[in-house]
């Protein structure tokens, strides 16, 4: 079993996602906040990996949320020489609005049609493309174990073998 943890967001640093790779499940864990801020317990799902059938990255910038985090920087910058706290605060708020909107989006696609996405952020890329080469792997494991020709060329090899 292979556990791979993830940040969620940086001012919450300290809640971790996690993503299991097992023999035969996937299973993810997120935690879930209020406001972005309040831990307030776990999204836990477990999928079997006979179930999945495509996994996909993409890097994507949501441009709205870029935008207003540029102003909340602004904004904070114009404050400094009123409230040090204020501005800081909203510097803060500003800086992880802008690097939240930069995310590398992990889409894994089940038979049932459905998916399932996981936004990593720009810091954890690398994560999200391991997570992405193991789940292939498993999936190309599968399908060379559920593969009738392949096992039954083994078979005959090892009968005209012994």
């Amino acid at each position: 079993m292979q556990t791979i943890q993830y940040i969620t967001s940086l001012l919450t640093f300290y809640l971790k996602g996690e993503i299991s790779l097992e023999q035969n499940f996937v299973k993810f864990k997120m935690p879930n906040t209020i406001l972005g801020l309040i831990p307030l317990g776990a999204k836990k799902e477990s999928v079997p990996i006979n179930q999945l059938s495509v996994v996909e990255s993409n890097f994507q910038v949501k441009l709205k949320r870029l935008i207003i985090g540029a102003v909340v920087v602004i904004i904070g910058l114009s404050m400094l020489s009123d409230s040090f706290l204020a501005a800081l605060i909203m510097l803060v708020l500003g800086a992880n609005t802008v690097i939240t909107a930069l995310e590398t989006v992990l889409t894994i696609k089940t038979t049932a049609g459905s998916n399932k996405t996981i936004a990593f952020l720009i810091f954890e890329k690398a994560k999200a493309d391991l997570v992405e080469e193991k789940l292939n792997q498993l999936i190309g494991n599968r399908m060379d174990d559920t593969n009738v020709s392949k096992q039954t060329d083994r078979i005959v090899e090892a009968i005209q073998n012994r």
